[in-house]
């Protein structure tokens, strides 16, 4: 079956998105991780509302949204009030069964957004991230797939890079 220009343009859509996502992990600053989640997301959210799955588009506006906000503030009330949003965004717009998978990810990266510390964020993400997984397969958007696999192990390196490594060589070496 060929693939049609609206599928292509949200492929490609999801593909810039996929290269912000990459660059977002690998950088040290909260802000400057927010700031490119927010871009990414925006663009996702597009390619979302494309393929028609306007339960995703509109969790992926929210986290847009959320991102934004979180680059400059951090009130507790307004992560509630995100989540409550999303929530009422997949009740206004569900479609399928999988559209739960594209919640429980945006709940907890919305939880991740919050965060004061990056190790927090980025371990929040890491569950999140393996429930959009879950949700572009069953959604079928091979390159969403993709972009979420790789900002998985863009975050796993960016873990690796900044804790495991920084840690090991923080460590004093003992000789026998």
């Amino acid at each position: 079956m060929p693939w049609s220009v609206m599928f292509i343009i949200a492929q490609s859509l999801v593909a810039v998105a996929t290269l912000l996502d990459l660059a977002s992990f690998q950088f040290k600053s909260r802000r400057i991780i927010l700031s490119c989640l927010f871009t990414s997301v925006l663009l996702t959210s597009v390619h979302f509302f494309i393929l028609g799955f306007n339960s995703a588009g509109c969790l992926m506006f929210i986290a847009a949204v959320r991102y934004f906000y979180c680059i400059y503030f951090k009130h507790t009330w307004a992560m509630f009030g995100f989540m409550t949003v999303s929530c009422l965004a997949v009740y206004f717009t569900w479609q399928d069964w999988f559209s739960a998978f594209a919640l429980v990810a945006t709940l907890i990266q919305t939880i991740a957004s919050f965060q004061n510390r990056d190790l927090h964020l980025r371990l929040c993400m890491v569950v999140g991230t393996s429930f959009w997984i879950t949700h572009n397969i069953f959604a079928g958007s091979p390159v969403a797939i993709l972009m979420e696999s790789l900002f998985l192990s863009s975050n796993l390196l960016g873990l690796y890079r900044f804790y495991v490594v920084k840690k090991t060589l923080s460590e004093p070496q003992t000789q026998p």
